[in-house]
């Protein structure tokens, strides 16, 4: 080998070095960053007339196992669209409280029909039919209480969807832009690793708002689908629109999340969206809180029908002790418990409570207490509900009352039962993609003491090379 060639290749041999030591440096100063995968600086060798010659320095890589990367994805997702509902059902929960719990509606059920058992010994007493009024305007503002508390969720929910959708398009946007510099660095040799990483993290953010899919061309770009298939990012990204909803109530239709690609007419994507904070909040909205609001109505109207007419012996006593707000009882359930009321009439003539409204019954007189006692049989005796998922359609009143409110304590448990295991799960993945993509220390260091090593050897060459020519320059001389 001459001199000039052992020069050369020296060298090559401390610049392959040095970048070694940077990027070994790099990894170790950013092993704790979020985000960061380990870099490698990949060496080739140049081959001059058959012979090895100098080191080729190839454009940084990065380590990145790419299934487990999407696995990883798709659990967050999971557990971000549990996380949301568990919150929200959690709150829920709050407001119905448990049967047992003086403050439930079941309770308050129960202390109604207790209050017509002491109006049944003492009918013509003034205290009885006031503590049967109060009782029965407890149950009707438990009713308007929970109605209010479901449609303040879901008009929460419906906020927060803008806010998803928001996070949803900014992450678009910047994946569109990384995709671009990627795109050209990889066209001219250039290193993307960083870039990629910086991508990852926004891909990242866009499956905690939603469910996605991911492929990768040939030229380093990602395009980004809907669990659905529906393009958010092909060459360029979409938008996603949503307008909340003014006034939220159990009769009013919720907007959708509309996706336009600048090509066909804007569409929904709701039923596109599975998990991630947007699937989470879309049925926490038009599924899960909407179930309970129907089952709240299903009981209130039922107790509004048992006490319109009440049966007593042979004959039937008008009562309406429940109204809507037009004084009457509607003829379909729903958004009922938001309206439900005690009928005025009742409250101005509390004796209807005794002697009843109408009807072919009769009372015999102010200590009759046929008709608080025929209530007590109806209190007792299994009603037929307006069919409702979830619950038992023929139970007595304070059964469906019972398990309307332990429906609610155990959808809470169940979800956060499958939170605790998919975030279980989660950790897992992402602490194996850590140990396979993330930064080892302790192998940076050996690595950074074996590249010192090479970057000496070849310093000592450089020194050889330069005492050679030294002696050969005084040999001319």
């Amino acid at each position: 080998m001459s001199l000039l060639s052992a020069l050369t290749t020296a060298t090559s041999g401390l610049n392959a070095a040095q970048a070694g030591i940077d990027i070994a440096s790099r990894n170790i100063t950013n092993a704790n960053v979020d985000g960061y995968t380990k870099k490698t600086q990949t060496q080739t060798t140049r081959i001059i007339d058959g012979q090895s010659s100098t080191v080729r320095l190839e454009a940084v890589t990065r380590e990145v196992n790419a299934q487990l990367q999407i696995d990883v994805r798709n659990q967050t997702s999971v557990v971000e669209e549990l996380n949301v509902i568990d919150d929200f059902l959690g709150r829920l929960e709050l407001q119905f409280g448990r049967p047992e719990d003086n403050s439930s509606i079941s309770a308050k059920i129960t202390d109604l029909k207790e209050s017509f058992q002491v109006l049944a010994t003492n009918p013509d007493s003034a205290t009885a039919q006031a503590d049967v009024l109060r009782s029965a305007e407890a149950v009707a503002e438990a009713f308007q209480d929970l109605s209010s508390s479901i449609q303040s969720l879901r008009a929460e929910a419906d906020t927060r969807i803008e806010e998803s959708v928001a996070n949803i398009n900014e992450a678009l946007a910047n994946v569109e832009r990384l995709n671009g510099e990627i795109g050209s660095r990889k066209s001219v040799g250039e290193s993307t690793a960083d870039l990629e990483d910086e991508r990852d993290k926004w891909i990242e953010a866009l499956s905690e708002e939603m469910d996605i899919r991911t492929f990768t061309r040939d030229d380093g770009t990602v395009a980004i689908l809907t669990g659905a298939s529906d393009f958010l990012l092909d060459q360029t990204a979409v938008t996603l629109t949503f307008t909340p909803t003014n006034t939220v109530a159990a009769d009013v239709g919720l907007n959708a999340v509309m996706l336009d690609n600048g090509f066909n007419a804007p569409f929904s994507i709701n039923a596109s969206v599975s998990t991630g904070k947007l699937g989470g909040l879309l049925a926490v909205r038009d599924t899960i809180l909407p179930l309970a609001q129907d089952q709240l109505d299903s009981l209130a109207f039922e107790m509004a029908q048992q006490f319109d007419a009440i049966t007593v012996g042979g004959n039937v006593a008008n009562l309406d002790l429940f109204v809507d707000a037009g004084n009457a009882i509607p003829g379909t359930d729903q958004g009922f418990s938001a309206q439900i009321q005690v009928n005025p009439t009742v409250t101005a003539t509390p004796s209807i409570l005794r002697d009843g409204n109408g009807g072919t019954f009769t009372a015999s007189g102010v200590s009759d207490s046929s008709l608080p006692l025929a209530i007590i049989d109806m209190f007792d005796g299994a009603q037929t509900f307006v069919a409702v998922s979830g619950l038992n359609g023929t139970a007595t009143l304070e059964e469906f009352a019972a398990e309307l409110v332990s429906y609610q304590a155990n959808q809470k448990a169940d979800y956060e039962s499958q939170l605790g295991f998919q975030d279980q799960v989660r950790n897992l993945l992402q602490e194996r993609l850590r140990d396979e993509s993330g930064v080892n220390v302790d192998e940076e260091l050996a690595s950074l003491i074996q590249l010192e090593s090479a970057f000496a050897a070849s310093a000592r060459v450089l020194t050889s090379v330069q005492d050679a020519l030294d002696e050969l320059l005084a040999i001319v001389r």
